[in-house]
C-alpha cells in the first residue's frame, strides 16, 4: 500500500481547521458517510473527544466510523481524526485545570430543599496536575527525598525561641511547661535545660 506524503496534518487550533481535509471518496448515499457528515464527525470529535459521542452527533455507528478510517484511501481522514482527539485532550486538560483552581459546586440541602452550595476542591486532582505539569518541582522522585534543614536555619530558630523565652521571663508570663521545662513524668521538677537536677 502506498502512502501519500503530500498530506499535511490538519491544524488543531479550532474545529473549523480540523474539518479542512479531503473526505474519503464514498458512494453517495443520503444515510452514508457523505463528505459533509465526515466533516461534521471530525468537528464533533474535536469538541467532545469521544468517538461514540461524535458518531451519535452525526447519526452514524461507531463500527462504520472505524471501517471508514481503516480504508486505504482514508489517510487524510485518519490524520483529521488524530488531530481532533488531540484537540479533545486539550479541552479535557483545560477543564481539569479549571476544576482544580475553582472547584466544583456541590449543593447543600436542608431536608429536601436546596439552601445553598459550596465549592468542592479535589486535592488528588490538584496533586496529579502539579506532578505531571511541573515534574521538576513536584515529580514522583520528590517522594524519596529526605527533607533536611540547614544548620544555619536550626540556629536561627533556636535564637528566636530563646529570645521569645527571655521576653516572657522579663514580663513574668513565661509558660515553662509549653517550652518543655515543666514537671517530668516521675513528678519532680526538671533542670533549666530539661535534665534532672542532682
Amino acid at each position: 500500500m502506498t502512502q501519500n506524503h503530500d498530506i499535511d496534518p490538519p491544524q488543531n487550533e479550532n474545529s473549523g481547521d480540523l474539518a479542512e481535509f479531503d473526505p474519503v471518496p464514498v458512494r453517495m448515499r443520503h444515510n452514508g458517510w457523505t463528505p459533509e457528515r465526515q466533516m461534521a464527525f471530525i468537528e464533533a470529535l474535536a469538541a467532545c473527544g469521544c468517538v461514540s459521542e461524535a458518531c451519535r452527533a452525526v447519526g452514524m455507528s461507531q463500527t462504520s466510523a472505524y471501517k471508514l478510517r481503516n480504508r486505504s484511501d482514508a489517510a487524510a481522514f485518519r490524520l483529521a481524526w488524530r488531530a481532533a482527539l488531540d484537540a479533545g485532550v486539550e479541552r479535557l486538560a483545560d477543564a481539569a485545570f479549571s476544576r482544580a483552581l475553582h472547584g466544583v459546586p456541590r449543593p447543600i440541602f436542608r431536608g429536601k430543599e436546596q439552601v445553598g452550595e459550596y465549592r468542592h476542591f479535589d486535592e488528588r486532582l490538584t496533586m496529579f496536575l502539579l506532578r505531571y505539569r511541573d515534574p521538576v518541582r513536584f515529580g514522583k522522585y520528590m517522594d524519596a527525598m529526605i527533607a533536611q534543614q540547614p544548620d544555619e536555619a536550626r540556629g536561627v530558630m533556636f535564637m528566636r525561641a530563646r529570645g521569645l523565652l527571655e521576653d516572657q521571663l522579663e514580663s513574668g508570663n513565661a509558660d515553662f511547661e509549653a517550652h518543655g521545662f515543666g514537671p517530668s513524668a516521675d513528678g519532680h521538677e526538671e533542670g533549666e535545660w530539661g535534665e534532672d537536677e542532682a
